[in-house]
């Protein structure tokens, strides 16, 4: 009886546990960005937080929705409910290292999320590919190209994603640089 027990306690302590995570780093997550979080502080397996993850989302503790060819999780009202009368359940080492770790990885997955790449198929012919970089709301650049194969467009949207900063910079230096040239031609006339 004691075994069964402290499976149910370990069960809801750790699906406490995702909801603790989604509330406080109040942003939406892939399912990569839960794991590495859950991971890094070694709270649970893969294969059980992947069996919580579907059991939150048939409970409608949390929600799941596409966004950029991206699987995203989101905290709901009921989730944050349930959440707001035990999270007390989950031992306070625990919510202290969980908000350390979420605080380190928030910034980053700001970041990660404003960095945009897609692709979609033409009716006629090839993909069109769409980069953006988006801060405070604001489209610091978007980029729309028009590629032939499939191929092209993931590699693309790849290199995009792990590039973009550097993208950006060249691609501002090659536009200013011309313009200083043609701002200099046309002061000496």
């Amino acid at each position: 009886m004691n075994l069964i027990n402290n499976n149910v306690h370990d069960i809801t302590e750790n699906k406490l546990i995702i909801l603790f995570i989604l509330n406080k780093i109040n942003l939406p997550l892939t399912n990569t960005q839960i794991t590495e979080i859950v991971m890094k502080d070694s709270l649970m397996n893969y294969f059980i937080l992947q069996q919580y993850l579907s059991e939150l989302v048939n409970a409608a503790q949390i929600k799941v929705y596409n966004k950029d060819n991206k699987q995203f999780y989101q905290l709901t009202a009921k989730g944050q409910q349930t959440l707001s009368y035990f999270e007390n359940r989950i031992p306070f080492s625990i919510r202290e290292k969980l908000l350390q770790t979420i605080s380190n990885q928030k910034r980053h997955y700001k970041q990660s999320a404003e960095i945009i790449s897609n692709y979609t198929p033409q009716a006629k012919s090839g993909y069109m590919v769409e980069c953006k970089i988006i801060e405070n709301g604001t489209s610091l650049m978007e980029l729309k190209l028009s590629v032939g194969t499939k191929v092209e467009a993931k590699d693309i949207c790849e290199h995009w994603n792990q590039n973009s900063e550097q993208i950006y910079s060249k691609i501002i230096s090659i536009l200013t640089s011309q313009q200083n040239k043609n701002e200099e031609k046309n002061e000496s006339l």
